[in-house]
């Protein structure tokens, strides 16, 4: 069986210092890692979802990621408006595309952060990330019918 592209576009409008990691995982992937504020790399083996990670850890955490067999990353890191796309090739059916936006600087600096998937009948195909001028954050996806 072979997989579809999905591709991940990054619009940043805000103008603050921005951390955004997009990942593309199988289902069943293995944990999450989180890099925190100061680069240190947190890997949480059987983690599936923020819930698991140790609440004294997620204030710190300006990045976060599934690990595991089959699981592509990548993460941005500017000052300022920018826009990328990142396109992860030939990925297997009921992929989802965990997202996560930090502020390097603050109190608080993960700013969101989540999942996106399509249901059994469709194949993602595409996910939006916008930080907006005010700092408002939204996720999109597109879901092709099969």
């Amino acid at each position: 069986m072979h997989g579809s592209d999905v591709r991940v576009h990054v619009v940043d409008d805000h103008a603050d210092a921005s951390v955004v990691t997009v990942s593309a995982a199988p289902a069943g992937h293995k944990g999450l890692a989180v890099e925190l504020v100061n680069s240190t790399v947190l890997e949480y083996p059987d983690a599936r979802d923020i819930e698991d990670i140790p609440e004294t850890v997620v204030p710190r955490t300006v990045s976060l990621r599934p690990i595991g067999d089959g699981v592509e990353s990548r993460t941005y890191r500017w000052n300022g408006t920018q826009n990328t796309t990142a396109l992860f090739e030939n990925v297997p059916r009921n992929t989802m595309v965990f997202y996560s936006v930090g502020k390097p600087t603050g109190n608080e600096p993960m700013q969101m952060l989540g999942r996106l998937t399509c249901g059994p009948e469709t194949t993602l195909t595409e996910v939006t990330i916008r930080i907006n001028v005010d700092g408002s954050i939204a996720a999109g996806n597109n879901c092709q019918i099969d």
